[in-house]
Order: structure tokens, then sequence, then C-alpha cells
């Protein structure tokens, strides 16, 4: 269910398809959903490091905002209550920075208060070398905001997404890379791909629609970014797009009207009815969920 795209539209998704190809950034086939046995033990400490999502930051209907209510928290809990079943101790400490992009987290200027004085991964690196003899538990999302400045005014900056994606992934794989030579034995290590909260586009008219569909190619691309830079240090990565139906454009209902189903998945998960491209407490849940399929 394609809406047809503006002739210079089908243009910029191709040229995202090829330089992405290119880059070595095409997407895989996503596979089969993972359902482990929950496993003997638990960490002693789990260390959440990221952006926003991250933090749990989300806008409130009255124009707020919130912080420390999202992914990472409910990880925490379950956590907390498997070690609690099992009287042992846990602790979880999130660095999570809004606004964070891949240079930022490893070189420090965070545009949210935030707690260390040099950078977020200086100091995950200080609280992984300070366990190295604990079983730690570190979850990360980084990139989103490499990219994200490129879509404003409902259109996608195509020369800024592809360059944002590749700096992405080289950013992440060198972060990746620190936090393996700072973590211990017994620590590990899980990755998540992202959403795409510009499907919302979709309900805003034709060229919304546009709009909307050429942003799933580039999705496609910076999720492979992550994926990459995911499996060359070893990290699995919880597969967050496919839990958010991203590739699904089968029509269902939705406020009176059919859409897409991974439109109606964005405005049920996300805050995107207000303009906020983060989660919500039921979008959290479901990346947390995701997250917990991989432990």
């Amino acid at each position: 269910m394609r809406t047809p795209l503006p002739g210079g539209v089908r243009l910029a998704v191709a040229a995202a398809l090829f330089t992405a190809s290119a880059l070595g950034l095409t997407a895989a086939p996503a596979a089969a959903a993972e359902h482990r046995p929950v496993p003997a033990d638990v960490p002693r400490w789990y260390l959440a490091l990221g952006d926003s999502l991250a933090a749990g930051y989300q806008t409130t209907p009255d124009g707020g905002r919130v912080v420390g209510r999202g992914y990472a928290q409910d990880i925490a809990r379950v956590l907390g209550e498997r070690a609690a079943a099992r009287h042992r101790p846990f602790d979880f400490t999130d660095l999570g920075c809004p606004g964070e992009t891949t240079g930022t987290m490893a070189n420090g200027g965070c545009p949210w208060p935030h707690p260390w004085t040099d950078s977020q991964l200086a100091a995950a690196e200080r609280f992984l070398r300070e366990h190295r003899k604990d079983r730690v538990l570190v979850t990360i999302d980084i990139g989103a905001n490499d990219v994200n400045r490129c879509a404003s005014g409902g259109t996608i900056d195509l020369p800024c997404a592809l360059q944002g994606i590749a700096t992405a992934g080289r950013g992440l794989s060198d972060i990746l890379g620190r936090l393996r030579a700072a973590a211990g034995p017994h620590a590990r290590i899980v990755g998540m791909n992202l959403y795409d909260p510009f499907l919302a586009a979709w309900l805003t008219g034709e060229q919304g629609r546009a709009t909307a569909a050429a942003s799933l190619p580039l999705s496609h691309a910076l999720n492979a970014a992550i994926g990459i830079a995911d499996a060359a240090h070893g990290v699995p990565t919880a597969d967050v797009a496919r839990a958010f139906d991203t590739d699904e454009l089968r029509p269902v209902p939705f406020n009176g009207a059919r859409v897409p189903l991974n439109v109606a998945r964005i405005m049920q998960w996300t805050n995107m009815a207000r303009g906020d491209i983060h989660a919500n407490d039921a979008g959290y849940q479901v990346i947390a969920d995701t997250f917990l399929a991989k432990l």
C-alpha cells in the first residue's frame, strides 16, 4: 500500500538506497523474534547509556516534560524484581542525556544538564572499570540525533540525512569499542535500533505521505548502520523497529479512518500527536520488552 511519490521524491529515495548500499549500510531482512529462557542469574548492576530515549524523556499533555520515565526504568523494575526474588542485590544507574549525539557522547557537550564533567562515555568507562569484576548489564541507544536534525518542516534533507547516518555508524562503533575495552568479563552490552517517528507525516496529506514514504529507506539505512556497528563488537541489537511494525503497510482502523499499521503504531506508542518524537509510556514499555527478550 505504498502511496505513489512525486518524481523528485522517487529520485531522492532511490539515491538514498544507492548511497546507503555504497556505504555498506543495506539493511538485512528482519530475523524471527527471539524467545529465550530467562537466565538463572541477573545482573548486579544495570547501566543505561544513550540519548533522550535512554533518559526516559517525554512531553506531557499539559505542555510539560518529564525525564526518568522510559524504557530503562521499565527494564530496571523487572530486573530489580528478579533480583529481589533471588535475594540478590541490584542497582541501576542511568547516564542517558537528552540531545546526545554520537559526537557529544564521546567528546562531551550534551545540551541537557548532566552530572559528569567530561563526557557520558568517559563516565561510563569509569563505571565499568570500577565494576570490572561484577555482572553488569549495559543498554545503549545513540545515533538518532545525528539524523533527526535533517527532517524539519515536513521535508527531509537527503544529503544531511545520509551524512548523519554515516556519522552515527562510525560514532557508535567507536563508542562500543571503548565500552568493550573498559568492561569486565561479566559485562553484557545490548544495543537497539530505532522506530521511525516521521511516519506520522502520513496523516498530514499528500505531501506528508510522500515524506513518510521517503523516511522509510533512510530509517532502514540508519538501522543497518547501527546493526553493523553492534555486530562488529559482538553486541546484540534489540529490534525496536520491528516491534513498532515499521515496515507493515497493511491498512488498519485508526481514529475513524484506515491508515498503514506502521503509522498507527507511531501514533499509539509515541507523542507525535503533539509533535514529540519520543515514546510515550506504552511505547517505552514496548522498547523495554524488546530489550528484555534479548536477555
